[in-house]
């Protein structure tokens, strides 16, 4: 992205109320989160734009299905997840139906990222709970459903 160490600001907050200024960031950078606590398509209109200035841009990284299975989640996945687990999980479509909706920014790519195999591998050599977890349901193949999904918005001017 161009930008020195000095001008990122790394920040755990409250997603839903956001401690910021109008307008304060030049760019947003979302990574295995947003699938937890956005699943409202008026979210990014109402609680994060208003934080992004006019043509700024927002990068979202989340964990996905290759397809939606949730009518009939397979066997594998339930090794490490129950099924309120995996609801947190969608494939691209659902991304769309959510973003697209946004007034406030232009989507400008959503698809599956190229690298899931080796996202996936550096999250399981992790040493905390759900890493440890989350590695019966991969093992067993579980990953044939799964992938990370990149949005990209740049919020309009």
């Amino acid at each position: 992205m161009g930008l020195s160490e000095a001008q990122i600001i790394p920040v755990k907050a409250d997603a839903e109320h956001l401690p910021f200024e109008q307008e304060f960031f030049d760019a947003v950078v979302s990574t295995d989160s947003y699938n937890y606590f956005v699943r409202d398509p008026a979210y990014l209109d109402s609680k994060l734009l208003p934080f992004v200035k006019p043509g700024g841009t927002i990068y979202i990284t989340v964990p996905g299905m290759k397809k939606d299975c949730h009518d009939n989640l397979p066997a594998e996945l339930l090794l490490s997840w129950t099924p309120d687990q995996l609801d947190y999980l969608h494939d691209v479509s659902y991304w769309k139906n959510i973003v697209e909706g946004c007034k406030g920014a232009q989507v400008l790519e959503i698809s599956e990222m190229e690298s899931n195999a080796e996202v996936w591998a550096d999250w399981l050599k992790q040493e905390n709970d759900y890493a440890v977890g989350d590695r019966r349901a991969m093992e067993a193949g579980g990953g044939n459903y799964l992938n990370f999904i990149k949005i990209v918005l740049r919020k309009r001017g």
